[in-house]
Formats: structure tokens, C-alpha cells, sequence
């Protein structure tokens, strides 16, 4: 399936919103992330993805089809520069399609250097999914440290 990698717009911010709502719902069976009294999970550090200028938010879409989206940011736990996956979501129904690898991969080949992934903790899909995607893009040439509560794979691709 072809996909590409969108830069979001501020226009397009409410369909991000509903996006990350997903990726969120989703993730809530393995974290501690509760709906506010108006059925919404909460990200406080949604709007700054439209301010900031170390965040990216990107749709992931084969023509006006949304396959997902990913949020790049420099919150790190590590290193003291580079970027890491803040949010990643593939819709279900294209998940075994290879394009989440694919995403990650062109991603990653977005901003060269230092790199942190942190899985969702308790999320074994999530940290497979990392594990096995990093460990092919890097040949192995990667870390994973514990910031006390879940692994972080750190790795550069200079």
C-alpha cells in the first residue's frame, strides 16, 4: 500500500486531535489514562506541536485516506539533543501491512542523529514492535537504558 508522510497544518489540527484520540484510547488498556468529564483523553502538550518549533506532527495517508499519524519531539531522557517518537499510530486495519515499519524507517531518515524511542510501558506490542523495528533499521547498533520505569532504545543514524 503507498502512503505519505504529511506535514500537519494548523487547519488540519482537529483531525490530528482525533487521531491522537485513537492512539490514546488505545494505549489506555496498558497505562493508567483516564477520559476527563468530556470524554476526552487529555494532552497537555498537544497544542505546542503548533507552536514549538522542536515538534512535528505528521499524518501518515494514501491519497484523502488517514492511515495514522506520529509525533516527533526533543522531550528526551538521555541525550541532551535529537528527537524521539512522542505518538505513533497506524489505524488498526493497515497495521499488517508493513507500513508502520516503513513510517518509522522514513521517519527516522527525516532527522539524522541521536534518536529515543520509549514503548508504552506494560505494552508488549509496542515495545516488540519498537525492539524488532529498531534493531533492523540500526543492524543492532543500538542501546536500551531504563529511566526507572520503562526502556528507551537510543541510537543514532548519522
Amino acid at each position: 500500500m503507498n502512503y505519505e508522510i504529511v506535514n500537519v497544518d494548523e487547519k488540519d489540527k482537529e483531525k490530528l486531535y482525533r487521531l491522537l484520540q485513537y492512539a490514546l484510547y488505545d494505549g489506555s488498556q496498558y497505562i493508567d489514562n483516564d477520559i476527563n468529564k468530556e470524554c476526552i483523553f487529555e494532552y497537555r502538550w498537544f497544542d505546542n506541536y503548533f507552536t514549538d518549533s522542536d515538534r512535528n506532527a505528521y499524518f501518515i495517508k494514501n491519497g484523502e485516506e488517514y492511515l495514522g499519524m506520529v509525533l516527533v519531539n526533543e522531550n528526551l531522557k538521555f541525550n541532551n539533543k535529537g528527537k524521539c517518537i512522542a505518538e505513533f499510530l497506524i489505524m488498526p486495519r493497515f497495521r499488517r501491512n508493513h507500513i508502520g515499519k516503513k513510517v518509522a524507517y522514513d521517519v527516522f531518515e527525516m532527522f539524522k542523529g541521536d534518536w529515543e524511542v520509549q514503548p508504552m510501558e506494560n505494552n508488549p506490542i509496542a515495545y516488540s514492535f519498537w525492539k524488532n523495528i529498531i534493531n533492523e533499521y540500526t543492524n543492532g547498533n543500538y542501546i536500551v537504558k531504563n529511566d526507572g520505569i520503562e526502556d528507551v532504545f537510543i541510537f543514532n543514524n548519522n
